[in-house]
């Protein structure tokens, strides 16, 4: 089966915590202890469509805390949309898997999440990565990638037109 995918070409948001905000194109921290959809060791760059949404995702359970906004500029082609009732149905992907307690499930249960499933599955097919719908803030959805700069077909770039980001860590001491 051919996989449904698009090519995502639009500005996305995100929140840096500000100690790692020298890297806002690297997704290691994702790959240290896993997300929603990368499991421990796969990198991961999480970005969501409008500013409210990244916030959101930004604070989790831990509430309100310091963070740095970021537009980004994406032309990625290869992505499968999960927010798609159709797509998931034709790739038999369950909607509780998609919003499955993922880190109960992974740090408290000691289990894989179906959400890691889904990402591997998908990852070995050659997709760059999803669209997911934000389990953080109702219609919210967020862009995924596992594949980035690393191509023709796949360009993210950080927009700082005034160099406000820092330049390293000790860019805040």
């Amino acid at each position: 089966m051919t996989l449904p995918t698009l090519r995502v070409e639009r500005r996305f948001w995100r929140m840096l915590a500000p100690k790692w905000s020298h890297r806002p194109l690297d997704g290691t921290g994702a790959a240290t202890h896993g997300g929603r959809y990368n499991p421990p060791g796969m990198p991961a760059l999480y970005m969501s469509e409008d500013a409210a949404t990244a916030i959101a995702e930004y604070e989790q359970e831990l509430g309100i805390r310091p963070g740095m906004l970021c537009v980004y500029e994406v032309d990625v082609a290869g992505i499968v949309d999960l927010c798609d009732a159709v797509a998931c149905k034709r790739l038999r992907i369950e909607s509780a898997a998609l919003r499955c307690a993922w880190k109960e499930i992974a740090f408290i249960r000691g289990r894989r999440p179906p959400s890691w499933d889904i990402a591997d599955r998908l990852f070995r097919r050659g997709t760059s990565g999803i669209y997911a719908p934000s389990t953080r803030r109702a219609g919210g959805r967020n862009l995924v990638l596992w594949r980035w700069n690393d191509g023709p077909t796949r360009s993210v770039k950080a927009l700082d037109p005034l160099g406000d980001l820092p330049k390293n860590q000790r860019s805040w001491q």
